[in-house]
């Protein structure tokens, strides 16, 4: 917080104690609700961790996610404080990544986490203009993909001898970018799973009923991008084919159903900070127009168009009816019956395995009692199926399911290959890259942008790029090429 000095002498104790408790509840709430715990309040700061004592593979996105609703959440506040205080408050946020040395076991209340990373982020908070995110470098290499920054900017830190690059968050990405920027190749190894996705597309639309497809494997398999071949495959096949995106989040506040709140946005053009008038007017026309193939009554249709509202926490005017379970049920089986009658279309559903009780039932109940030709087609690990082993199956033709196994040493090496376009590549680097990916396609393309940001480093750190590295244009297979060639 900046400012509190002299908030200090604008309000007598007893006030500024109020105000820097419903100040402290509020960040709290939001770290927590992220999955981050709050280390100790210092003044009229907060420090909060991710990753300790329980690490998760998104916990820097998690960090980012959570200053961007702390600001977000500030607004509210700031509208009571005003009102009761006659005050406002302003934050700024510091973010790093790294090791720290932090207590097991049975913890203090107050976790006592130490280390470089921690005076980092510290110092980073201190640079920040009110109102900003300032992120070390090791978050934004980690969390690049996901959100948009701006930068960097070379800080001067207090105790570093070196200037530390510095990237503002601005805000998070629509939809995280994979791979890597320049280079592509094509998919390998999915030829009969792909296959099958547009098999199930064929069957839909002969049928006219929806499919529900699960296709699940291991983080980084390959979900992501074979959804998104089997989409550029279907609308070559259906020109008209309607296509909307949801994704269940791992954590976060309102998010039951996140995935399908996704998907109504999509379908009307909504975005998360669109004016309440203007979600309102947009929820209306699109719905009216939408259900118009089902020829409802106006009450049918009204409770439709709350119901799809409440999905993404909104309430249409001030009198609107309260939305009960059977109700939102209802409303999701007309909307996507009335949406398939417009044509074939596809929902993808990402990351299942994060959904919850009431976002599974509802897609099952999707699948399993709206018509037309409909794919739903949804995303998980292996530990979903583990856990919902009937999923898809009560009182319809169970759902097509693909599991993806890694790529063999053949396939991974045709990855590398076509990323690097090196013809000759080294022996010893091309097994070591397909070693440490464990045919895992994703691991392949980090190890290569590894290769790639680090000027070509080798294995065991050794360089295999010659003093040519970097001097053969901007391609950065180019670069590699060279180094290969003097490995």
């Amino acid at each position: 917080m900046t400012g509190s000095t002299a908030l200090g002498d604008q309000l007598d104790p007893e006030r500024l104690r109020a105000l820097l408790g419903a100040y402290f509840r509020t960040m709290a709430s939001v770290v927590e609700a992220w999955g981050g715990s709050v280390e100790k309040f210092i003044g009229d700061a907060v420090m909060a961790v991710f990753g300790v004592p329980n690490v998760r593979e998104d916990d820097a996105a998690r960090a980012l996610h959570a200053a961007l609703e702390m600001s977000e959440r500030l607004v509210e506040l700031n509208r009571q404080l005003a009102r009761d205080h006659n005050v406002t408050l302003e934050i700024r946020t510091g973010i790093n990544t790294g090791e720290v040395v932090a207590p097991m076991g049975d913890a203090p209340s107050q976790r006592i986490v130490a280390g470089d990373a921690v005076n980092v982020a510290a110092r980073l908070e201190q640079a920040a203009e009110p109102g900003t995110i300032l992120v070390g470098e090791r978050t934004h290499a980690a969390t690049s993909t996901a959100f948009e920054f701006e930068g960097p900017t070379p800080l001067t830190l207090k105790g570093k001898p070196d200037p530390l690059p510095a990237f503002r968050l601005l805000r998070a990405s629509g939809e995280a970018r994979r791979g890597i920027p320049g280079l592509r190749a094509p998919l390998i190894g999915r030829d009969a799973e792909l296959a099958t996705l547009l098999a199930a597309l064929d069957e839909t639309i002969a049928s006219g009923m929806p499919r529900l497809v699960l296709v699940y494997g291991p983080a980084g398999i390959g979900k992501s991008r074979l959804s998104a071949e089997f989409l550029a495959a279907a609308q070559a096949r259906v020109p008209d084919l309607r296509f909307l995106r949801g994704r269940n989040l791992a954590a976060g506040e309102g998010v039951t159903y996140w995935a399908l709140a996704e998907i109504v946005r999509g379908a009307y053009g909504i975005g998360l900070d669109d004016p309440a008038e203007s979600v309102a007017e947009r929820m209306r026309a699109g719905v009216a127009s939408t259900l118009a193939a089902l020829a409802l009554d106006a009450a049918e249709s009204e409770l439709t168009t709350q119901a799809l509202a409440a999905t993404m926490g909104v309430k249409l005017g001030s009198e609107g009816p309260s939305i009960h379970a059977d109700e939102l049920a209802r409303a999701w089986t007309r909307f996507a019956s009335a949406f398939a009658a417009a044509g074939p279309a596809v929902w993808l559903v990402e990351d299942l395995h994060w959904a919850g009780a009431p976002a599974l039932e509802m897609l099952e109940r999707i699948a399993n009692r709206a018509t037309g030709p409909l794919v739903i087609l949804a995303t998980a690990r292996p530990e979903f199926v583990e856990a919902h082993p009937g999923f898809g199956a009560a009182g319809g033709a169970p759902p097509t399911a693909v599991s993806l196994r890694p790529l063999t040493d053949q396939q991974g090496g045709e990855l590398v290959e076509q990323l690097l376009a090196v013809a000759e590549l080294p022996t010893a680097l091309r097994a070591e890259i397909l070693g440490k990916a464990e045919g895992n396609p994703f691991f392949v393309e980090e190890i290569v942008r590894r290769l790639i940001d680090e000027g070509c480093a080798g294995p065991g750190g050794r360089s295999l790029a010659s003093d040519r590295c970097g001097t053969h244009g901007d391609d950065p297979r180019q670069h590699l090429c060279a180094a290969g060639g003097s490995g």
